[in-house]
């Protein structure tokens, strides 16, 4: 196993020049104007809470659960190794492209993915029946949704098929949904309302993303309280950190930034979406979410990553994700002045349009 095989976007550091990043899937409006003086205000003589009691009571709150229904960790990536521990994952089921730590937790605990391809030719719009026809040749299934990098979704009611043919086999779920706060009518596409049907359904966010964090390090996934306590009886102690659990406890609070986010991200998606339509040699794939997958008709995805750094932007090439190939690139969405620069770039890059 290829460490190079999951690398991720967000990765500046390999760069020593200054650098507008579209690799990393990030609010373009940047995190709360208070982080800051919840920082200073910290006590870092103390350990955190062991039980993580006022950050659980925080989310619950947020996403009208209790509290017993809540676990935390270090960014979802805890919780995907958390989940493939405690449920002893060994043969799960993948639909791809996606996400790679989810087959890497697997691999490295000793598992073989099976993989599902989710078709170019269907715009990635993963086919639920083609889910459910798999299930019982698995032990767990893994969901993004929407799903990272290609921006498709599937809604609740296809969800809740899913689910029901998962509890029948008592196969389960994992569910990712770190993207899915930016989607305008969530409620319609959340899975979180099915926990109550299903004992072993594992939905998980993060502030990573929808509140601009990705350096604070804070996931928190939400089950019936019995997978909550299997969970936690495989989780080391303390891995959220007293500055995580102290923006955390408050983050959820700020109803303002929360729909001015979704409001306006979702105005610079479809901007940004509409731009590169017009550009030749791409061919733009639908999105829900606060990326979109491109492909180019011409040049290769390193070339247009080269050429680009060139000019100062980093963007995610997306040719080692599983069923894509160097043809695939993937743009977060940032700034609306931001945005402009890069399709010129790109227009002068492909020659024209």
């Amino acid at each position: 196993m290829r460490f190079q095989s999951y690398e991720h976007g967000g990765n500046i550091y390999d760069y020593n020049r200054k650098l507008i990043d579209f690799s990393s899937n990030i609010n373009p409006l940047g995190p709360p104007s208070w982080i800051e003086e919840i920082i200073t205000r910290v006590d870092l003589s103390v350990y955190p809470d062991i039980r993580y009691r006022k950050l659980r009571s925080s989310i619950a709150g947020y996403l009208g659960c209790s509290p017993e229904s809540v676990i935390v960790g270090n960014g979802i990536t805890e919780l995907i190794f958390l989940f493939v521990r405690a449920f002893k994952v060994k043969r799960p089921l993948i639909p791809s492209p996606t996400f790679c730590e989810y087959e890497r937790a697997v691999i490295l605990h000793g598992g073989k993915p099976k993989f599902l391809k989710i078709r170019e030719e269907e715009n990635f719009k993963l086919n639920v029946y083609e889910v459910i026809e798999k299930i019982p040749l698995v032990d767990a299934l893994f969901l993004c949704n929407p799903n990272n990098p290609t921006g498709g979704i599937i809604n609740k009611r296809e969800l809740s098929l899913i689910v029901d043919a998962a509890k029948s086999l008592d196969i389960p779920v994992f569910v990712d949904e770190a993207f899915i706060e930016f989607v305008m009518d969530e409620k319609n596409y959340t899975a979180i309302d099915l926990i109550e049907k299903y004992d072993k359904l594992f939905v998980v966010r993060a502030i990573t993303k929808f509140f601009a964090l990705p350096g604070l390090r804070l996931g928190y996934g939400i089950a019936q309280a019995t997978t909550i306590n299997r969970l936690e009886s495989y989780k080391e102690p303390w891995s959220v950190n007293s500055i995580a659990v102290e923006v955390g406890s408050r983050i959820f609070e700020d109803k303002k930034y929360i729909e001015e986010s979704k409001i306006k991200v979702n105005e610079l998606r479809e901007n940004f979406m509409k731009a590169l339509s017009h550009v030749n040699f791409l061919k733009v794939f639908p999105s829900s979410t606060n990326f979109i997958l491109v492909k180019l008709l011409k040049d290769t995805s390193s070339e247009i990553k080269n050429r680009l750094l060139d000019r100062g932007f980093l963007i995610r090439d997306a040719s080692n994700f599983r069923y894509l190939n160097k043809k695939f690139i993937r743009l977060a969405v940032r700034g609306e002045k931001e945005n402009v620069l890069i399709v010129g770039a790109i227009r002068d890059i492909l020659g024209g349009g």
